[in-house]
């Protein structure tokens, strides 16, 4: 499961107190999070899939148990459940080496007109599954 260090931005008003220029917006934290799940999709699945153009978000489930400032965070990210179409992905964000966030993502994968899903290669499911933890591994 990969996990990599992102920086945490946010684009506050000029005059924004430093208060409100420190904290992270949930928004940011979903870019953050996105660009850390495309590029764990990137490295294990090479030229087996393009996560921008063959995939849509269908949904996105986040918890923040504590709030998020700027500067880096670490983001995990793991395989919860591969379907014949759709994936379900667990990425958490810490920061100071405590969880802030949790995020569940369901992407799908589209056919060439980005209208229909398509079935997993069983290529594909075989680097997929690479993102899977062990503790995922064992839970029925």
């Amino acid at each position: 499961m990969p996990r990599y260090t992102l920086p945490l931005r946010n684009n506050p008003r000029p005059d924004a107190p430093a208060s409100v220029s420190r904290h992270v917006p949930f928004y940011c934290a979903h870019e953050a999070a996105a660009a850390a799940w495309t590029r764990a999709l990137v490295e294990v699945c090479g030229d087996l899939l393009d996560p921008v153009t063959q995939t849509a978000v269908v949904n996105v489930v986040s918890n923040f148990g504590r709030e998020l400032f700027t500067g880096d965070a670490d983001i995990v990210v793991t395989l919860n459940r591969i379907g014949s179409t759709s994936l379900t992905l667990l990425i958490t964000i810490e920061q100071d080496g405590v969880q802030a966030a949790e995020l569940t993502v369901t992407l799908v994968q589209l056919d060439s007109s980005r209208v229909n899903s398509a079935a997993w290669s069983p290529a594909q499911v075989a680097a997929l599954e690479s993102l899977r933890s062990e503790l995922a591994i064992q839970k029925p």
